[in-house]
């Protein structure tokens, strides 16, 4: 038995929901029709960002990029790839530029060769700024990459725990440079007040974000520096929020036990869809049980 689509949608929350998926045109062919196939058919409402403006599979992506400063797009070489792409579309993009899993990344700086990487950086406050452009009337605002795996249900339930009218930024925590923020790939939460005052604040200093940007490496601590900036700190939320797969890892900490499990990060598209199958007939076989909510369990 296949559980309907619009099952999914009509969870309770679901509506007041926007799923905000961030990729980019050298990894998008590769991990994205996973997410249409799976993940995407459960959420009501959804846009999908990356570094080229174009319609794939029915889907039209949205340029995260479009609002970066004129000077900024047209001098930084990290802008070469997203200059190329305006001109002569996805075409451009040479075998050795996408990334699928080959793409090499220092652990250190977080810096890769790949061209797409460099760009991602700079689409996170845009992508805030446009998003709320786009939707403006949403109780959160969750954010995911293509190797992040959501449990549904399980965000739904989470979330109703909280007052949607309070600021909240939610995420799995991490720190660099004593700036704390939730990391990307786990997937990050932000209510319609905290997006709304960091908008505003971007907007009002997109400059100073700009040449913090250029300055560093990972976009999701320039989001968090700019949430802290308009009045909102991170809530943590590890284990909750997972920094690692399902078979990665450690089992041996008791705070990850009878935690309920929000996501995973650095998951594969077969294994999204895994997870995905997992959840379907997990809802099935528990519709008239009540809420269930998945949980990191000693195995």
């Amino acid at each position: 038995m296949v559980l309907p689509g619009p099952a999914w949608k009509t969870l309770p929350g679901a509506n007041d929901t926007l799923v905000i998926m961030r990729t980019g045109s050298t990894e998008l062919q590769d991990k994205l029709p996973i997410h249409l196939a799976t993940t995407m058919l459960r959420y009501p409402n959804s846009l999908v960002f990356s570094d080229f403006e174009e319609d794939y599979e029915q889907h039209h992506i949205i340029d995260a990029l479009e609002s970066v400063s004129t000077q900024l797009r047209e001098t930084n070489s990290d802008f070469d790839l997203w200059r190329r792409l305006k001109q002569f579309g996805r075409a451009v993009l040479r075998p050795d530029e996408l990334s699928g899993k080959a793409v090499w990344v220092d652990q250190g700086t977080g810096k890769a060769k790949n061209p797409g990487w460099k760009l991602d950086k700079f689409k996170f406050l845009p992508m805030v700024n446009r998003t709320l452009f786009e939707v403006p009337d949403k109780k959160w605002y969750i954010f995911v990459e293509p190797d992040t795996f959501i449990f549904w249900q399980t965000l739904l339930a989470y979330l109703s725990h909280l007052d949607w009218t309070k600021p909240y930024y939610l995420g799995g925590q991490i720190n660099i440079g004593g700036i704390e923020f939730g990391q990307g790939g786990n997937g990050y939460v932000i209510s319609r007040p905290a997006l709304e005052k960091v908008v505003s604040h971007y907007q009002t200093h997109q400059k100073e974000y700009e040449d913090f940007t250029e300055g560093h490496w990972a976009g999701d601590c320039v989001l968090g520096k700019a949430l802290k900036d308009s009045g909102t700190s991170l809530t943590r939320a590890w284990p909750i929020f997972q920094g690692d797969d399902v078979g990665n890892m450690n089992y041996n900490h008791q705070t990850q036990w009878c935690q309920p499990t929000v996501s995973y990060h650095h998951v594969s598209p077969s294994e999204i869809q895994d997870l995905y199958d997992f959840e379907k007939a997990w809802m099935r076989d528990t519709a008239n049980t009540g809420t269930i909510t998945a949980k990191t369990t000693e195995v």
